[in-house]
């Protein structure tokens, strides 16, 4: 947790110093979402305290909030279009501090650093309470899609397929390997040849 001190002095009272805290964020570690497009995906952001303002954004756009929640109530004119419709809160009441939303069919452009910022100026005047959480949600086709693209990028091992290129290597292996059986029996059927051909001479 920060927290932001400010310190005063008062010249009636012989240049006493008192400080007074205006300030306090709690900072929570990055968690990791893994999704498949068309899921409904909770971002979680929990506080000890009572919510009264909630602002889910993302660092890397600059078109608007996911989420602007205050005074009660959803302000769409400061949200992004893209989330339109598309987030709302986990509960509606933000029961213990329950900041958290669900981001309804997430697609992959939906993959990045989600950012939640609660925001409580209730518990004192002159004291505002904050509280920070990121969320990295990552929207993903899953290994059975990857697995997939590969297959139709290079071909099945098996498939006779001259454009696949492991085809192509394999093929060139095997006509390499009968060049050279080949060309090795010839050698040795040349030399024999020879050796016949002196034995002949010499009789």
């Amino acid at each position: 947790m920060y927290q932001c001190l400010v310190s005063t002095s008062n010249s009636n009272r012989g240049r006493r110093q008192v400080d007074k805290l205006v300030a306090s964020i709690h900072l929570s570690v990055s968690e990791e979402v893994m999704a498949r497009p068309g899921q409904n995906v909770a971002l979680q952001c929990d506080t000890d305290n009572v919510v009264t303002k909630v602002e889910w954004s993302r660092p890397e756009q600059e078109d608007g909030y996911v989420f602007f929640f205050r005074d009660n109530k959803l302000h769409k004119q400061y949200q992004d279009p893209r989330y339109h419709d598309r987030v709302e809160l986990t509960d509606p009441e933000m029961k213990n501090g329950d900041a958290s939303v669900v981001l309804k069919n997430v697609n992959v452009n939906d993959t990045g650093v989600y950012k939640c910022w609660v925001t409580n100026p209730f518990l004192n005047k002159r004291h505002v309470e904050e509280f920070e959480h990121s969320v990295h949600l990552i929207v993903s086709e899953g290994p059975e899609k990857e697995i997939n693209d590969e297959h139709h990028q290079y071909g099945d091992a098996n498939d006779e397929n001259p454009e696949d290129p492991r085809g192509r290597v394999g093929l060139g292996v095997s006509l390499g390997v009968v060049c050279l059986v080949v060309g090795a029996g010839l050698v040795v059927k040349c030399q024999r040849a020879q050796l016949k051909k002196s034995e002949e001479c010499f009789c």
